[in-house]
């Protein structure tokens, strides 16, 4: 559950630099979550249909959740030149919600790993506490069964 009290009363600052760490393996972890909704999308913006998409740029994992494919150490979408996304617009909840994950916030603050990923954590657009809470909620109701 998404905890709004995480978050500081002035809120918290963040700015894209599209150094694309974010879309990049950090050792083991290399998983963006999809659900029906956002392969069906995904599918229709990239022009093939579902089953192709399944096939070509996902798999399911051990316990049953289906991930994008990533090649090499980055997602398959992360533009090699740019480190633009090229389904920006129809990029997946736990894209569109980064950084404002529960895991990223530690008591008021970005957490120590957050900030050790993210170089835009403490710059940029200030968010506020409305804004922050509804993509945190976002992305836990994503990851409901």
């Amino acid at each position: 559950m998404a905890q709004a009290d995480k978050v500081p009363a002035e809120g918290l600052r963040f700015e894209c630099t599209q150094c694309g760490e974010c879309c990049t393996a950090r050792g083991e972890y290399a998983y963006v979550y999809l659900n029906a909704e956002e392969v069906e999308r995904l599918a229709d913006f990239t022009g093939v249909s579902i089953p192709v998409f399944k096939r070509e740029r996902t798999f399911r994992d051990e316990e049953g959740w289906r991930q994008l494919r990533f090649e090499g150490d980055r997602c398959f979408f992360l533009d090699s030149e740019t480190n633009a996304c090229s389904v920006y617009e129809a990029r997946p909840i736990q894209c569109r919600t980064f950084p404002f994950w529960n895991s990223m916030i530690d008591r008021g603050n970005w957490s120590e790993d957050a900030l050790r990923l993210c170089e835009g954590l403490g710059r940029g657009r200030l968010y506020s506490v409305e804004e922050i809470h509804k993509r945190m909620v976002e992305m836990d109701e994503s990851e409901e069964d």
